[in-house]
């Protein structure tokens, strides 16, 4: 394939979606960025402030991503307290806001790989608590509960529906030259349905759907997806080489 023939659509949003855009532009393909989630800040309401009273009390502070990092920057964090994320970009958030000694998973970036850590698992009297968006999945919450913890949620967040909508990925989808679709949740694979189902459905399920973990697979699968490939985790390189696998680039196009 040559960078005119095709173009990937990506939906992760803020900066790291246009970072990937540019990344596979780099490689030699065609990337449109078509956030489908935005984020509603909680940290004024009376429960976020309640559970932040609460963080000098706890021995571990988790960060489920890096959108609970960017919530939680303005409040210092308790300097006694041990850090887990979820994944390297959430740790490396962390980093970046100048906290360090922060644990997370090797490779499996995601609740069971965080709890597969040796740090989580004899927990009886331990305090942990959890920066996260609403909603979602309580596997982790649950699962530290049952192995002895007392678990604390800050909901940081809300996830919503995108409200823009791309005339450009409209253009490209009625032309047929989006070959694959990234999503990195998924909150993302439903809202992308959602936003161009009505219409579009009919071309979007046959499109190759990118995803990061076998379980955000299954839930794709469900909503009608027919392809579905999974990235080994969801760092931009992981992406990356599984576009190459599947022979959109070379592996050795740097331009």
């Amino acid at each position: 394939m040559t960078s005119h023939d095709f173009y990937i659509l990506v939906t992760q949003a803020g900066a790291k979606g246009l970072a990937l855009c540019q990344q596979i532009r780099e490689k030699g393909g065609q990337a449109v960025h078509f956030p489908t989630i935005d984020f509603v800040s909680l940290t004024h309401t009376p429960p976020f402030q309640q559970a932040l009273a609460l963080l000098p009390e706890q021995d571990w502070i988790i960060f489920n991503s890096p959108q609970a990092v960017a919530e939680s920057l303005p409040f210092p964090l308790p300097s006694h307290c041990q850090l887990a994320a979820v994944g390297a970009s959430t740790a490396s958030a962390l980093q970046a806001a100048g906290y360090q000694d922060i644990i997370f998973p090797a490779d499996n970036w995601c609740s069971e790989g965080l709890l597969a850590m040796p740090a989580f698992q004899g927990l009886e009297n331990k305090k942990i608590a959890i920066i996260r968006g609403e909603g979602g999945r309580e596997y982790l919450a649950q699962t530290l509960r049952e192995r002895g913890a007392t678990v604390l949620p800050v909901l940081a967040y809300r996830r919503v529906l995108a409200k823009s909508m791309n005339e450009e990925v409209l253009s490209l989808l009625q032309k047929t030259v989006i070959k694959a679709t990234v999503c990195t949740s998924y909150e993302a694979v439903l809202n992308l349905k959602i936003l161009l189902g009505a219409s579009f459905w009919p071309m979007l399920f046959k499109i190759p759907l990118i995803v990061v973990s076998e379980r955000i697979k299954i839930l794709a699968h469900d909503l009608g997806f027919q392809t579905i490939w999974v990235a080994r985790n969801a760092s931009h390189p992981s992406i990356l080489e599984l576009l190459a696998e599947k022979g959109f680039y070379d592996r050795t196009n740097h331009h």
